[in-house]
């Protein structure tokens, strides 16, 4: 894999993370950037559900910036709802597995159902960031940690640093948003 294109991604997607911790609307193109470049580089190495799953993320950065284009920023940021949240991952992980089945069956994916359940949970995150939920935080530490291992093992040695890197940058995110939420606003 041509390491330019990797490092290429890593930089504009650590811009969008910055730029989503600190609520400004051009984290969205940064991400978009990034994802799009991450689509070539992962279908080329075989991850076609990471490629996938970045073809979705550089959708959804439209969307988030549409959505973040609409709302004032700071007032903004909300908790998910306790009984919704339990529907919602359970739907999200059938669906992992579901699609998990599918690549297995029909493609020559090395892990097709880890990379099917953090495509689907990542898109929840994702989602959840163009609404600003809290919580969307957790889903990227738990997320990020299961990526080192699946770029270890395809040798995407940056990317593996760069979900290390974002590990730590979705705790920062996750007491950044967690301050903002604790503001009172006028």
């Amino acid at each position: 894999m041509e390491i330019g294109v990797e490092l290429i991604s890593v930089i504009f997607n650590v811009l969008y993370i910055v730029g989503i911790a600190r609520q400004k609307i051009w984290a969205w193109p940064s991400g978009f950037i990034g994802c799009a470049l991450a689509v070539w580089m992962f279908y080329s190495g075989g991850l076609y559900a990471e490629s996938l799953l970045n073809i979705i993320y550089s959708v959804l950065a439209i969307y988030g910036w549409r959505q973040w284009s609409l709302v004032d920023v700071p007032k903004s940021i909300r908790l998910v709802k306790k009984p919704e949240v339990y529907l919602i991952i359970l739907i999200v992980l059938i669906l992992g597995l579901l699609a998990g089945y599918a690549m297995a069956d029909s493609t020559k994916n090395p892990l097709p159902y880890i990379d099917c359940m953090i495509a689907s949970v990542s898109i929840l995150a994702t989602i959840w960031q163009a609404k600003r939920v809290l919580e969307n935080w957790l889903l990227w530490i738990i997320l990020n940690i299961a990526t080192i291992f699946i770029y270890l093992n395809r040798d995407y040695d940056i990317y593996a640093i760069y979900s290390f890197f974002l590990v730590i940058m979705s705790f920062w995110g996750l007491r950044k948003w967690r301050h903002i939420l604790s503001q009172p606003h006028s």
